[in-house]
């Protein structure tokens, strides 16, 4: 049996810490479920015309202008992943450059290895005071 002090969360558990963390501040947040599994050759052709590309990111915040620390709004994009052994994919880095090099200061995309990763993003832009 695995020491306590060895086992690294799975992606799902550090972002259900980051979910109830925003959940908590009452930020407007989203999952954008890309990474739903289908073997039906129909639905993910039926995916594919809706839209559904590989690689978006997992969550994205809004931190207002009235809640954040420089009084900008900011949209966050968050691709989480392990702290440990997690793989960012081709068309993950893809969306996180695509989305990073937009012509304002305003729009972050990071890759987050963990939770506490993630929140020090979002903490950077969000004043918990506020």
């Amino acid at each position: 049996m695995a020491r306590a002090s060895t086992v690294i969360p799975t992606e799902d558990e550090e972002q259900r810490v980051v979910v109830q963390y925003l959940e908590l501040k009452r930020l407007r947040f989203s999952h954008l479920p890309m990474s739903t599994y289908t073997t039906s050759w129909k639905q993910k052709a039926r995916n594919h015309f809706l839209g559904v590309r590989p690689g978006v990111p997992d969550l994205l915040v809004i931190i207002p202008s009235h809640r954040s620390r420089d009084g900008l709004g900011h949209l966050v994009f968050i691709e989480l992943k392990r702290r440990s052994g997690g793989r960012v994919s081709s068309h993950q880095q893809e969306w996180i450059d695509a989305l990073g090099a937009l012509d304002t200061a305003h729009v972050v995309a990071q890759v987050c290895a963990g939770a506490e990763a993630a929140l020090q993003v979002i903490e950077q832009y969000f004043d918990p005071i506020k």
